[in-house]
């Protein structure tokens, strides 16, 4: 016989706590290196991390409605003292990242490819998955040099075997009226498109479309 009173305690402290290594329901204050010891290994579905760049500035903001001051220093004595700063946070992330699991680090061009190497070392070459470029604002002249316009993401994985959710945004009525005018025998919808690309030396096949004969790219024995 199950005591109904430690049934009902027991389901109402698994509210909100879908994780049985972490409690979601907490947010973790202090230095993140510290804190990061005290996790399980193992335990992370996703990490996204925006730390500071070294880009040798201090930064002030003003915060909520109580406009709380807030600031932070991004100053290091070298871009090697920054990378000895992350590099053991890097590595308890490593740790904690489940097998399953993804690691984006956010960075801009300060140290990014100092950063690169170094999570190459802690993740191995084989997990880095994408360099993801976030366009932060439209080009613009910066005095002397090229406009520096856009963040870098590096995203890096535990495992060959990660989870991916692919997303996918369905095609607006407009864009499907103007360019999938026709239907095949099942009533599927599809556009036409040229085939005129031309082919890579030493391989593929010759063929005549629209009248003008061209070198497909693909062996047909690989199709």
């Amino acid at each position: 016989m199950v005591n109904k009173k430690s049934a009902e305690t027991k389901s109402s402290a698994s509210v909100g706590r879908p994780s049985s290594l972490v409690d979601t329901r907490v947010i973790y204050c202090g230095d993140n290196l510290d804190q990061l010891k005290k996790f399980p290994d193992g335990c992370v579905d996703l990490i996204y991390i925006d730390p500071p760049f070294n880009s040798n500035r201090n930064y002030e903001v003003f915060w909520g409605e109580t406009k709380e001051k807030r600031s932070f220093e991004d100053r290091h004595a070298s871009t090697q003292a920054y990378i000895e700063f992350m590099r053991p946070r890097c590595v308890e992330l490593h740790r904690v990242l489940k097998k399953t699991g993804s690691f984006y680090y956010h960075c801009d061009w300060h140290a990014s490819h100092y950063v690169k190497i170094m999570l190459d070392q802690i993740f191995s070459e084989n997990q880095f998955q994408n360099e993801i470029v976030w366009k932060r604002t439209s080009s613009h002249s910066d005095s002397g040099t090229c406009g520096r316009a856009h963040d870098t993401i590096f995203l890096y994985t535990k495992s060959s075997g990660f989870t991916w959710n692919q997303q996918f945004q369905p095609y607006n009525q407009d864009y499907i009226e103007s360019h999938y005018r026709r239907k095949d025998a099942k009533g599927r919808l599809y556009r036409t498109d040229n085939l005129t690309a031309m082919g890579l030396s030493g391989g593929g096949y010759t063929y005549e479309w629209n009248g003008v004969t061209k070198l497909w790219r693909m062996p047909k024995e690989k199709m």
